[in-house]
């Protein structure tokens, strides 16, 4: 990537992200606002990715619940109106199988089991068919962690890695339903 390529591309995941705070406030208090978030970093400007899950795992009640999904192949149109009209999104988002089948997961915590992470990772990627998944875990609210299971759209795009820790923490301020 060319330099003047590379500094664009910093751009504009930083201008996406930053702009993420105020979009998260305007819809607060919203029990879908977590497939919003992950709808928006997953789109191209941002982190530009195929497939995204998000899960939080709770030791204290044994369970790793899958919580939004996105996939761009089902909703390759949806980013215009997002966060002006919220009920579009909800009613596409709802209808997408990939989101139903991530919300329909509910595992054992990953403290509990016998598996490492990665092992795990790599069963739930199996299971939401998605190629070279790629983990970020993070700590949430009430001792909880979050894990985003994600596929790239591009391999090689690196400095969205970069990013990528500071954009999901920000799943981490939705409400968890």
């Amino acid at each position: 990537m060319k330099h003047d390529e590379a500094l664009g591309r910093k751009n504009s995941i930083l201008v996406h992200l930053s702009g993420l705070p105020r979009k998260i406030l305007s819809l607060h208090g919203r029990e879908d606002l977590t497939e919003f978030v992950l709808r928006d970093l997953s789109h191209e400007c941002c982190f530009n990715l195929k497939k995204a899950a998000f899960f939080v795992d709770n030791p204290d009640f044994n369970c790793l619940k899958g919580v939004a999904g996105y996939a761009h192949v089902e909703n390759p149109t949806v980013c215009d109106y997002l966060w002006d009209h919220p009920e579009k999104f909800r009613a596409r988002i709802q209808e997408s199988p990939f989101n139903q089948r991530v919300r329909d997961l509910w595992l054992p915590s990953l403290q509990r089991v016998e598996e490492s992470q990665e092992e795990m990772v790599n069963k739930i990627a199996q299971t939401l068919e998605m190629n070279d998944p790629v983990s970020h875990s993070l700590d949430v609210k009430h001792g909880n962690h979050g894990i985003l299971i994600f596929e790239k759209e591009n391999q090689s795009d690196l400095l969205a890695d970069e990013y990528l820790p500071h954009g999901v923490s920000l799943l981490g301020f939705c409400p968890i339903y």
